[in-house]
């Protein structure tokens, strides 16, 4: 009986807990709240908490970017933009805060001119989302089958011609748009870019603290993640420039 009667303490204790659990959508709605009140410390602290908590949209991120954009934190809210901008791509106000945001930053870096067939895929790479480009890649399969479905059907030898070039045409966009899905979502998943976090970070020749300094980045600063050493790592900024770095210094998107 006295058993009995500490398992239903306990879950008397335990019940109000569950009951008056702060939801995600209501801490969200805390959030925005506190936000547009012009509590931006407490929003940008809630925001980390849906974040933490393994929550990820571009909404999210961007609001969190917006909130330590308000509080003066270009670092933190480049970082978050930057995360907001992998998932929503061709957001154009998540674009726009990007860019905004570089306006307050120390390093003003001219970027090595990109190939432009490179130039081509990354454009092409940020119409959709990667969930975006999938869904668009089943549509075109179906189309393509439905081309081809004709083709085998129609009689007249016009009418199977053009169905077996716009049948090929869709299946190449199809396979277009799965290799464009996959190479988003790896992107995605695989942070090969990260975020100076520090004022000012020393980027050196070699992953020892005794190496020569090559350059400095100060916060903000994006800069491409190539190699990984202990606790440094090789990276490369939009001139390309490249070094080592410590990995504390730096936050990867």
């Amino acid at each position: 009986m006295n058993t009995m009667r500490k398992i239903c303490l306990l879950v008397a204790m335990i019940l109000p807990m569950y009951l008056w659990a702060v939801t995600p959508e209501q801490q969200a709605s805390d959030a925005n709240r506190a936000y547009y009140a012009g509590h931006y410390d407490h929003a940008a602290a809630l925001y980390e908490k849906l974040s933490q908590a393994g929550f990820a949209s571009p909404v999210l991120f961007y609001n969190l970017g917006n909130a330590y954009f308000k509080l003066g934190n270009m670092p933190m809210a480049i970082l978050y933009y930057e995360k907001a901008h992998k998932l929503a791509p061709a957001d154009d106000d998540i674009t726009h805060n990007i860019r905004l945001a570089n306006t307050r930053l120390v390093d003003k870096i001219e970027p090595v001119p990109v190939l432009f067939y490179i130039r081509w895929w990354n454009s092409a790479r940020n119409i959709f989302s990667p969930d975006g480009f999938a869904k668009t890649s089943l549509t075109l399969f179906s189309i393509f089958w439905i081309l081809l479905a004709i083709y085998f059907l129609a009689r007249r030898r016009g009418v199977r011609i053009t169905s077996f070039y716009f049948a090929m045409l869709f299946l190449i966009a199809a396979i277009t748009g799965m290799i464009l899905a996959a190479d988003t979502h790896h992107n995605a998943l695989n942070p090969d870019e990260a975020i100076v976090m520090e004022a000012s970070a020393s980027v050196k020749s070699s992953p020892d603290d005794k190496s020569v300094d090559v350059f400095v980045v100060h916060e903000g600063t994006k800069v491409t993640v190539m190699d990984r050493i202990g606790d440094w790592k090789e990276v490369r900024i939009a001139n390309g420039n490249s070094g080592w770095i410590q990995t504390k210094t730096i936050r990867e998107i």
